[in-house]
């Protein structure tokens, strides 16, 4: 069992082009969704899933107010552009 970063490090870039070719299931809310793993880097591991705007609006309006899609839209809604004239 690897212990420390810079082993698990050298492992995934050892296995770098059959690693980006894996998905991981990660629950969040009441749903499970499913990430490629996209990048393996030096420092990181890339997670990448697209969410299509359809299914964003689906979701939160059959009641999935805890799901991916719904903090993907609370995080829309909120956002504001942080104003540059500002010092």
């Amino acid at each position: 069992m690897i212990d420390n970063a810079e082993d698990l490090k050298e492992k995934a870039l050892a296995n770098k082009p059959g690693l980006k070719r894996q998905f991981v299931n990660i629950p969040i809310g009441d749903e499970e969704y499913g990430f490629k793993i996209s990048g393996i880097g030096a420092k990181s591991v890339k997670l990448e899933k697209y969410v299509k705007y359809d299914e964003i609006i689906e979701a939160v309006n059959d009641g999935n107010n805890e799901g991916l899609e719904a903090i993907i839209k609370q995080i829309i809604e909120d956002y504001e552009e942080e104003d540059s004239d500002e010092e």
